[in-house]
């Protein structure tokens, strides 16, 4: 089993804490803050109140061998920067660090964060797209060019089957699942399979097609619209098409 340590317990790291304990993963808490480490020692495998900025402090107790470290300091940008740096030299392979700018988020990269996280800059991205349509469900930004979502599917393609509704032509998106009512799992379809009024699809593509597919046909009739969203939020997308 794969081992992982949290060091600051902010809403950040508490929130990661808590998804991790409901997979059933044991996890490793530092805080500097004896009442947080109390209040969540019941959660954690091993929890240390405790500076993890200080290098020889660290040493002693988190194991070189743990496989994912994740820093989630609400307001300590020095010391996010020190633990990032102390777990590098440790030779942790997966360092996630919280940060509160761009700017800190260029430092935690330089100083060995393998992965960086702007929590409220996540979170709007992820949002703003569904305000477009009713019909998208969830929302994943993958990569600058991909995304993942659950849509409800449009009326104008209920009865028809992928290859009748020719997706990829009309919206460049493709379905990787149907949770066809009232099935609460998603399965894989075969093309002939029909779409229901009520089934929601897993679909993947660039966001603007996502989006598109998510609003039919109503979404390309207000195409103005749409387009300057993603000129405000995605001003590269155009440019890849």
């Amino acid at each position: 089993m794969k081992q992982f340590a949290i060091i600051g317990l902010g809403a950040f790291g508490r929130h990661v804490l808590d998804e991790l304990v409901r997979l059933n993963f044991e996890v490793l808490v530092i805080d500097r803050d004896p009442a947080v480490i109390d209040s969540f020692k019941d959660k954690a495998a091993s929890a240390f109140a405790a500076n993890a900025a200080d290098a020889e402090t660290l040493r002693q107790i988190l194991p070189a061998s743990t496989d994912a470290v994740i820093i989630g300091f609400e307001t300590s940008l020095e010391a996010s920067i020190l633990v990032t740096s102390h777990c590098k030299k440790m030779g942790i392979r997966t360092i996630v660090a919280k940060a509160f700018s761009e700017e800190h988020a260029d430092i935690l990269e330089i100083v060995g964060a393998t992965r960086v996280v702007l929590p409220e800059k996540e979170a709007a991205r992820r949002l703003t797209p569904q305000l477009l349509s009713s019909a998208l469900l969830n929302y994943l930004p993958i990569s600058p060019d991909l995304v993942i979502a659950e849509v409800g599917i449009p009326e104008q393609l209920v009865g028809l089957t992928s290859i009748e509704a020719n997706l990829r032509a009309k919206f460049n998106v493709n379905v990787i699942a149907i949770k066809a009512w009232p099935r609460e799992e998603y399965e894989f379809f075969s093309p002939d399979c029909r779409f229901g009024p009520d089934d929601v699809a897993l679909v993947a593509g660039r966001e603007e097609r996502v989006v598109a597919f998510a609003g039919g046909v109503q979404s390309r009739q207000r195409g103005t619209g749409v387009q300057k969203f993603f000129r405000h939020f995605f001003p590269n997308s155009k440019k890849k098409q």
